[in-house]
């Protein structure tokens, strides 16, 4: 009766682990899966390590992200496709819900800036490709119906005409921003 009983107390803290492990792994798995357009985002910190940091560009919003902290999203569109984002209200009617829970490893900034964790080659080879100019990153979401969302995966395809003519329009729209050089005294 005692060998049982050590037995139990052994293996009941398992049982209770695998238990854990097994409602993560439902919960990580469940939800609709979205693709959004993403930027690469400099971390500056090379000691992180086995991710891949970027920006959202949602499509939709100006400069692609919400800005300022924003609470919650509202996709528009049919998974896995995104027509439209827009900023979601207090209690406005949203089939696709996105919220940046406070629990998230960015916070108010969930929406903003992602993370996916990879192995450390890869996230070196995935940043790289995230820096080519010629290059779309898209990340595909797990979005779940409590408005929590989960980045999964990460795929990448060439500019199309559109997309390559917006970012010249964004790069003659920032060159007209800068304050003109100094002018220096001979």
């Amino acid at each position: 009766m005692m060998r049982a009983a050590r037995l139990l107390a052994a293996l009941l803290p398992l049982a209770g682990l695998a238990g854990l492990w097994v409602h993560r792994d439902r919960h990580y798995r469940s939800g609709t899966e979205w693709e959004v357009p993403i930027m690469g985002y400099d971390p500056r910190d090379f000691l992180r390590g086995h991710y891949v940091e970027f920006s959202y560009d949602w499509p939709g919003l100006d400069l692609g992200v919400p800005g300022q902290g924003a609470q919650a999203l509202c996709i528009e569109g049919s998974a896995p496709r995104i027509a439209r984002v827009s900023l979601l209200k207090a209690d406005a009617a949203c089939a696709h819900r996105l919220i940046a829970h406070p629990g998230h490893v960015y916070g108010a900034s969930a929406l903003e800036r992602g993370r996916l964790y990879v192995g450390q080659e890869r996230a070196m080879a995935l940043q790289q490709r995230l820096q080519q100019p010629d290059q779309r990153g898209i990340v595909t979401i797990r979005l779940r119906e409590d408005g929590s969302f989960t980045p999964v995966s990460i795929r990448f395809r060439p500019l199309t005409q559109d997309e390559i003519a917006a970012r010249e329009a964004q790069d003659e729209g920032a060159e007209d921003m800068r304050p003109p050089p100094p002018i220096m005294a001979e």
